[in-house]
């Protein structure tokens, strides 16, 4: 356990011979992984649990009317912004409340209906599947941007091994345990965001000594896949947008 916590904190300290010595192990890629699912099924934990009261809990009439009178406050706040005496907005929100609290009264009336296992029981399970399910997703995202990342470092010049490198950059997942706190307000979201931004630095380390790099073409391989999904999204979305406003301007 000492072994384990010192390692550990060697990681999130960015301390290089304690990347060294994990890079050389041949159980490296084992046990980043064995950490990852660890990490991330932790960090969810207090969704599932957040998760599971709400399955448990049966959805109410009185909570539909909650969920309305938010929906019509965010609605009215939105209207602020819109200019006075537009009466296409005040349709479109007409419209949408009508339609959002008869979707609320139909979802009500299907939980309230009776199902061969008790509602505890489907809830645990629903919650508990959600809560794996989340931290499998963490991996197959992780593999598949981490084939990238190695794809632009060996470009580089890097000349490490694939399992090494995918057994160090797996130890990101280590300060994202911090997302824990995440159902907390406020600051569970500012110490979710510092949890990222250190897996963030964890990663581009283990680039770093994994592929034998600088840390400037660390930091350009770890962030080139990024940065390519972004602009291409941001392309489409142009031609989108241009799209309809081209399409309203022939209207």
């Amino acid at each position: 356990m000492n072994q384990l916590l010192t390692m550990m904190r060697g990681v999130v300290l960015l301390d290089t011979g304690t990347y060294e010595r994990l890079r050389d192990r041949k159980d490296a890629m084992k046990r980043g992984v064995f950490v990852l699912l660890v990490c991330f099924l932790i960090a969810g934990s207090s969704v599932f649990l957040v998760s599971l009261v709400n399955n448990v809990r049966p959805f109410t009439i009185e909570q539909a009317d909650q969920v309305k009178q938010q929906i019509e406050e965010g609605l009215q706040q939105a209207q602020q912004f819109m200019p006075q005496g537009d009466q296409f907005s005040q349709m479109f929100a007409d419209q949408f409340l009508e339609n959002f609290e008869a979707g609320l009264q139909i979802g009500a009336a299907v939980d309230s209906i009776k199902t061969p296992l008790q509602r505890g029981i489907a809830g645990f399970f629903e919650s508990a599947g959600a809560w794996v399910t989340r931290s499998f997703a963490h991996l197959a995202a992780w593999l598949a941007y981490g084939i990238w990342v190695l794809l632009f470092a060996k470009l580089m010049g890097g000349n490490g091994g694939v399992d090494r490198f995918f057994g160090l950059t797996a130890l990101y997942a280590i300060p994202n345990v911090l997302a824990i706190f995440g159902p907390i307000p406020c600051i569970g979201g500012l110490l979710s965001l510092v949890g990222w931004i250190w897996g963030v630095l964890i990663y581009v380390k283990a680039v770093q000594v994994t592929q034998r790099l600088t840390a400037g073409k660390a930091i350009l391989a770890a962030a080139l896949p990024a940065l390519i999904v972004f602009f291409v999204v941001a392309f489409f979305t142009l031609l989108g947008v241009l799209g309809i406003i081209a399409g309203a301007g022939q209207q």
